[in-house]
């Protein structure tokens, strides 16, 4: 085990777990819609994104949160500055609750993350979670990237 590791986390037997969490202000989201408006909501997220946060009461709620669970799904990766574009990530709400849906530069950056845990994609489960409340003025994105070894017989 080398320093810093966490016990189970690049052990063969045990899962990989990989974490991301952000917090974004809802202010600064509605500032920047207000700003640049279509320009940063085509930039930054889908058109699905667009049409579900617009329908809500509160659109920049909504889209801060999904800015923070796509800043959280960045954090998950191995390289710290991956060049994957905001809107390569994106949040799809079912009814079973928010999930993430990688465009394929998104894709191949965990891909490389998981690959130099030795595990894969297809072994991996990701579940996120999204919080808002225009009271605290805050949005959360939380994202679990949990994997398992692949097996090297």
């Amino acid at each position: 085990m080398r320093d810093g590791d966490v016990p189970g986390q690049h052990d063969a037997a045990g899962p990989t777990v990989l974490h991301g969490v952000d917090v974004v202000s809802i202010a600064r989201v509605a500032d920047l819609l207000s700003e640049f408006g279509d320009s940063v909501r085509g930039r930054a997220f889908t058109d699905a994104e667009r049409a579900y946060c617009e329908a809500r009461a509160d659109p920049p709620q909504h889209y801060a949160a999904r800015w923070a669970a796509k800043e959280a799904f960045t954090k998950t990766l191995a390289d710290p500055s991956p060049g994957v574009p905001t809107a390569a990530v994106e949040v799809k709400r079912r009814d079973d609750g928010p999930h993430l849906s990688l465009a394929p530069v998104a894709q191949a950056a965990l891909d490389a993350t998981l690959a130099e845990r030795d595990c894969s994609f297809e072994s991996a489960d990701i579940a996120v979670s999204l919080s808002h409340d225009q009271s605290a003025g805050y949005a959360v994105g939380s994202v679990t990237v949990v994997a398992t070894a692949s097996r090297h017989d």
